[in-house]
C-alpha cells in the first residue's frame, strides 16, 4: 500500500488554500483526500490519479427525486476535482493513541503530491468530452493547514489505497 485516497461526491465545496482568506471552489464534483504512505512512488501516484478519474463508483443522482441510476466515473460525468493533501490519513491507533510511522516523508510527499494533481491535470484535460467545458481542478497546498467547506446529497464517500 502507498497511498490513501478517501472521495466525496459533493454538489459544490470551498477549500482555504492559504489559512486566511483566499478560497478556490468547485462546483459538482468529488473532492479527493490523499495520503502518501512509505512505499509510494510515481508509478503508484499516477495509477492512483487515473483510477480517481476512471473508477465507476459514482452514483449518477436525479437532484429532484434523489433516486440513484447508473454509476460512472467523475471523468465521464465532467465533475470538478478539488484535491486535499490529508496526512492523517497515514494515522494507525495504538491503544487509544494515533500513531504516523507509515507517513511518507514530507518533501517526498510534496513531490509526488504535485505529480498526483499533474497527473490529474492531465487525466481530464486529455479526455474527450466533446463540446462540453473542462472540469475545474483546484488543488489544496501540501503541508497547510487547510479550510474546508463543502455539500453533498448524500455520503457518497469512498475509502481507496493503492
Amino acid at each position: 500500500m502507498a497511498l490513501r485516497v478517501i472521495l466525496q461526491s459533493v454538489e459544490k465545496g470551498s477549500l482555504l488554500v492559504n489559512n486566511v482568506d483566499q478560497w478556490v471552489d468547485i462546483s459538482r464534483g468529488v473532492i479527493v483526500y490523499v495520503c502518501f504512505l512509505k512505499g509510494a512512488n510515481e508509478v503508484s501516484t499516477k495509477k492512483a490519479a487515473n483510477d480517481v478519474l476512471n473508477a465507476k463508483i459514482f452514483p449518477h443522482v436525479n437532484e429532484e427525486s434523489l433516486e440513484r441510476g447508473r454509476v460512472s466515473a467523475a471523468l465521464v460525468e465532467n465533475w470538478d476535482v478539488m484535491v486535499v493533501p490529508q496526512a492523517t490519513l497515514a494515522g494507525r491507533l495504538k491503544g487509544k493513541q494515533a500513531q504516523y510511522h507509515a507517513q511518507f516523508d514530507k518533501t517526498a510527499g510534496a513531490e509526488l503530491y504535485e505529480l498526483f494533481c499533474s497527473s490529474l491535470r492531465t487525466g481530464i484535460e486529455t479526455y474527450d468530452r466533446g463540446d462540453r467545458p473542462t472540469p475545474t481542478l483546484q488543488c489544496g497546498v501540501y503541508g497547510n493547514r487547510q479550510g474546508l467547506k463543502f455539500e453533498s446529497l448524500g455520503p457518497f464517500t469512498h475509502a481507496l489505497e493503492f
